[in-house]
């Protein structure tokens, strides 16, 4: 008998994600280098705009009310549409049923995701803020997760309470992460997750 579990409740750490799923994270620089992309200067429009919303996160975060709907609609879907993720041949669409079989396992673990889908490829998922003190790295195993059932790979992801941007691949059964994009830097480290959208966007229309 195959039993249906629910990807929320069941791969909540990556204990979880390796057991369940077996995934595993590699230890090869190599795996994931879109995240590392080299320095590119944007635009002088690119910058306000990216400065303006950095300053948006700032009024938000400071008055305490960085939640899931203030992040994905104050800042992740202003980015994205300014990035042309709204247009063909992407598709954004939210609340997406997810079914993931493990058959070594007899089980089937479903989801519905408050995220941002992209071509099947690309993911990008918020998460509850909690007045950032919600880590962004806690919702990566179920990130992962999501990912991995994308039947396109590699596939990459994009998780994000508001503060902090993290970047994840997928690829037979491997993964990796980027380090914590936070914008609580000194600098607008959302001139690096533009570019890094920027780069994979590109990506995608190569594959």
């Amino acid at each position: 008998m195959i039993s249906q579990l629910a990807i929320e409740q069941t791969i909540s750490s990556f204990q979880a994600l390796h057991e369940r799923l077996n995934l595993h994270r590699t230890s090869d620089v190599s795996f994931f280098p879109e995240w590392q992309l080299p320095t590119i200067e944007l635009a002088d429009s690119e910058k306000t705009f990216l400065d303006h919303l950095k300053q948006r996160y700032y009024n938000y975060y400071n008055a305490g009310l960085l939640t899931e709907g203030t992040v994905l609609l104050s800042i992740v879907a202003p980015l994205l549409e300014r990035l042309g993720f709204h247009e063909p041949p992407f598709f954004v669409q939210s609340e997406v049923p997810v079914s993931l079989e493990v058959k070594e396992r007899n089980e089937i673990y479903r989801g519905r995701m408050d995220v941002l889908v992209i071509r099947e490829n690309l993911w990008v998922l918020t998460v509850e803020a909690k007045r950032s003190k919600f880590a962004a790295d806690l919702a990566l195993p179920q990130c992962l997760a999501y990912v991995s059932a994308s039947p396109q790979q590699p596939s990459f992801g994009m998780v994000t309470n508001g503060s902090d941007f993290i970047f994840c691949k997928v690829a037979d059964g491997i993964y990796d992460f980027s380090d914590p994009l936070s914008l609580l830097s000194r600098q607008n480290r959302l001139y690096e997750v533009a570019t890094i959208l920027s780069g994979l966007k590109e990506g995608s229309f190569r594959s």
